[in-house]
């Protein structure tokens, strides 16, 4: 029901915005747009304790979804008006309310608009009525029992981000498994773990290749996801990719037996470790297995699955990890459930309560940190009121976990739920940006704006409170500690795709069903595998879509041109588009078209230009490329004045392909003062008199070309009070002073600039600095001096391809803060510092591609230089295929 309230919420703050309510009042039906604000806001009231008393009434379920059809038939109505005004007066839709001209012109989309509000008019008449005539009147009578009123300004004051490092109960598995790996025969071996869903396989394996020992045992250690939609072909791919640089073209040209044999070729060479993650079928390993090749070296290959029949057609090592004891199900349960009490006992009531609950999960982890987290910070009478709801007889099967996944989902406020739905859209076992995330929960409009802070500061506050109750796994931080990427269990994936579909709020089209029809009330399209042609055919009228996602998953799958014309053709509503995988060089210019368009994703495409329509779209917040070639941006980009990021990356990393983004002529880029994101810019004209403006930019991406561009950045640069992160590309001699610098400068990427002073001087003294990469010519100085009391803050520093630093000097008392290290092929550096044995926070050393006698001094018996490193937890030390 909270998808309701949500899509009721959107509506009316659509409705209370000021520019739409001029369009409104402009074009006469202010009047009924009035009526239909007040008579939703009286909705509201209704909503939430209809949330409490719609479970197991179906008068009271068939009413919600009433009030959600006409929701969704009001914000059709007014999203097609808003834009057949738009197109009317060819100038977008901020030049629209500026224009008192051509009103005649519009009689025609008043009049329609006018008949189809009179029509939503009656339908509402007709659900107030309902009420009575179904008996539920008594809905919004008495409050419900939803938990939905705690606000995410108090959890956020509350609730600590839950650490994904929990990991209880397996000690004695992980032991096994690392022997298994290591020991035992020298033949090539299979180690299978195998359970059920939710048991904590991948929990386990992951701590198993990530074990020191592990990874210095073996040459090279690679994990892939394979799941029920998996292509042989991709996978084959990715795991080349991972090995060699080989181009597209050649790629595309191997058959599946040419890409088996380049793998075995490379691998017989090595002893590897090989993960085969969420295997599910004896023909998956079959595909697969020639690529391993048995060198008699000890190598091996781990898979997980849910089927056991696999695990013995693979002939392999059987480890099935056991349930959870009693004991350990209780720890890990307290880990969630009182988060940051390390050894604080529970109250006894809530841990009589609470142990009760957690025997109810029988020791399968992924039900107890899921109902762990539910119960986080919650009274003792909601305790019970769990607890009852749980008596239900447990079959050690997915079906029965469902239950307690459903109880965790119904317990999200309102705010949250559509913000885990959308997690469906994204394909099974794959990893999705945060950032991309949040970009599109606001431009859904699931995101309200909260006092002061940003939307994107409310977004990561929904992230976290959803890995908080363990609804999402983090799979990646950046080197200072933010959340980089997410994933979601599958089984969890599967709950959010099963009530976004009973909710009209998305379907899934993918391998796996792509013969079911599409949902013609369906809101969001999810579309995996390459299947939009099929969806196409199959398509009844979905003109009302607000998002659609596409993922090419398969690498020779491409959208073609044809496709993508039909996509800005088709959706006029559309709020969010994001296309992985398409053949084109440059957008249709119908794209300006999309009025409501929000949020713009076309990634690993061939993007050369985009069309001077593009500034037609006045409520982008986001553009989002990643291309092989430069991207040419119009001019026309000054019109988009709500744009907020706008960034373009580079394809192919390995090869060190960037892509540029090409500012053509001299637009105003400072009218669009909403702009917290430009990466990766080529420096030029729209530099000078705008760049210093863009106060609220917090994040830069330049690449600088001339001396005279490099000196209007540093003019500019000083005022961005607001800049945190700064990738700086350009030939520079020497740095400026340090006070050129923003003060909150926290991230700094050094490429390309060929610096022959020592930087240290001068980048020690940014006090706020966490994070400094220095990438392939950088610097190109023999020396580089850290002086003490230096680089007060920094947390993270990584020293890549400096191919001429010879010596590298750290002087006690500097760098107070670091706790990660990185140094990769500087190939005439002697010896690591002296002073690197006083950083004693240090916690994770990663030497890639090293001289032989620089390794030789670091050698844990008789390594002259050990005694610099010893106190250092985690250190790594190999050599690694790695593309800056």
């Amino acid at each position: 029901m909270a998808i309701v309230e949500s899509v009721v919420e959107i509506l009316l703050r659509k409705l209370a915005d000021p520019l739409i309510r001029e369009v409104i009042l402009l074009h006469g039906v202010d009047d009924q747009v009035q009526w239909l604000e007040a008579e939703f806001r009286r909705m509201q009231c209704f909503l939430e304790d209809a949330d409490a008393k719609k479970e197991g009434d179906r008068r009271v379920k068939g009413w919600v979804g009433d009030v959600r059809d006409v929701a969704y038939d009001a914000e059709d109505v007014i999203d097609t008006f808003l834009f057949k005004v738009a197109i009317l007066r060819r100038t977008g839709f901020v030049g629209c309310i500026k224009r008192n001209a051509c009103i005649s012109n519009e009689l025609k989309p008043r009049h329609e608009v006018g008949s189809k509000i009179e029509l939503i008019k009656n339908k509402i008449r007709t659900i107030s009525e309902s009420r009575s005539t179904y008996g539920i009147e008594s809905i919004g009578q008495g409050a419900g029992t939803s938990s939905a009123g705690r606000s995410l300004q108090e959890w956020r004051l509350t609730s600590p981000l839950s650490q994904e490092s929990d990991f209880v109960g397996f000690e004695k598995d992980m032991e096994i498994l690392v022997a298994q790996l290591m020991e035992g025969e020298s033949r090539r071996c299979v180690v299978s773990v195998v359970g059920m869903g939710g048991l904590g396989k991948t929990t386990l394996i992951t701590k198993v290749y990530n074990n020191t020992r592990v990874n210095a045992h073996f040459d090279s250690c690679e994990w892939i996801c394979i799941s029920q939609e998996y292509s042989v072909r991709d996978l084959l791919t990715k795991i080349i990719n991972r090995y060699m640089v080989i181009s597209e073209a050649d790629l595309k040209n191997m058959d599946l037996f040419q890409l088996r044999h380049k793998i075995s070729l490379y691998l017989q060479r090595k002893r590897y470790l090989m993960v085969l993650d969420d295997i599910w079928t004896m023909e998956a390993w079959d595909a697969l297995k020639d690529a391993f090749p048995d060198m008699n070296n000890g190598s091996r290959v781990m898979l997980t699955t849910r089927n056991k029949d696999v695990a013995l057609h693979a002939q392999s090592l059987l480890h099935e990890p056991r349930f959870l004891e009693k004991d350990e199900s209780w720890d890990l349960f307290c880990k969630k459930a009182f988060p940051g009490q390390n050894n604080i006992c529970p109250p006894d009531h809530l841990e009589k309560l609470g142990r009760v609950i957690v025997d109810k999960c029988h020791g399968l982890p992924l039900a107890i940190v899921v109902i762990g987290g539910l119960l986080a910070r919650k009274e003792a009478r909601e305790w019970e009121n769990i607890r009852k709801s749980l008596s239900w007889q447990f079959i050690q099967g997915e079906v029965k976990i469902s239950h307690i996944l459903s109880l965790s989902y119904k317990d999200l406020p309102y705010y949250l739920k559509p913000c885990f739905l959308y997690l469906g859209n994204f394909p099974e076992d794959r990893e999705f940006r945060a950032k991309e995330l949040i970009q599109m929960w606001a431009a859904e409009g699931f995101l309200q704006q909260r006092g002061e802070e940003t939307l994107e500061e409310v977004g990561e506050d929904c992230l976290k409170e959803l890995i908080q109750r363990s609804m999402v796994q983090v799979a990646k931080r950046s080197s200072s500690g933010n959340i980089k990427s997410c994933h979601i269990h599958d089984l969890l994936r599967d709950l959010s795709i099963s009530q976004a579909k009973e909710g009209m709020f998305l379907q899934v089209h993918s391998g796996i069903n792509a013969n079911a029809p599409p949902a013609s009330r369906a809101r969001r399209l999810a579309i995996h595998h390459n299947n939009l042609s099929e969806y196409i055919s199959l398509s009844c009228s979905t003109p009302h879509l607000r998002s659609v996602l596409i993922y090419n998953i398969e690498r020779d799958a491409w959208l073609q041109r044809k496709e993508v014309k039909f996509l800005f053709r088709s959706f006029k509503l559309l709020r969010v588009l994001y296309i992985h995988r398409a053949d084109i060089e440059k957008l249709p210019r119908e794209i300006g078209e999309l009025i409501h368009l929000r949020y713009l994703g076309c990634t690993n495409t061939y993007l050369r230009s985009l069309p001077s329509s593009i500034g037609n779209l006045p409520n982008l917040q986001t553009l989002f490329v990643t291309s092989y070639f430069f991207l040419r941006v119009p001019s026309t980009i000054e019109k988009m004045q709500q744009l907020r990021h706008f960034q373009v990356k580079g394809t192919n990393k390995r090869l060190s392909i960037e892509c540029l983004v090409e500012i053509e002529g001299r637009p105003r880029l400072d009218r669009i003062n909403s702009l917290q994101t430009l990466s990766i810019v080529k420096s030029g004209k729209w530099m000078k008199g705008c760049l210093g403006k863009l106060t609220n930019l917090r994040k830069l991406g330049i690449f600088v070309y001339t001396e005279t561009d490099a000196e209007v950045l540093y003019e500019s640069i000083v005022n961005l009070d607001c800049l945190h992160y700064l990738n700086l590309q350009a030939r520079l001699s020497k740095l400026p002073d340090s006070s050129f610098f923003p003060t909150n400068l926290t991230n700094l990427t050094l490429k390309h600039s060929r610096l022959e002073e020592d930087p240290m001087a001068t980048l020690e003294k940014l006090k706020n600095l966490r994070v400094l990469r220095f990438y392939p010519d950088s610097y190109v100085g023999k020396e580089m001096a850290c002086s003490a009391q230096g680089f007060p803050r920094l947390e993270s520093l990584h020293l890549r391809q400096l191919y001429l630093l010879e010596e590298w000097r750290v002087e006690e008392g500097s760098m107070p803060s670091l706790l990660h290290l990185l140094i990769h092929y500087c190939t005439k550096l002697k010896k690591l510092p002296e002073g690197l044995q006083h950083v004693s926070t240090l916690n994770k050393l990663e030497l890639w591609n090293m001289p032989v006698k620089f390794r030789a001094r670091l050698e844990e018996d008789g390594g002259e230089d050990w005694y610099k490193i010893r106190h250092i937890p985690s250190i790594d030390i190999s050599d690694r295929m790695i593309w800056s």
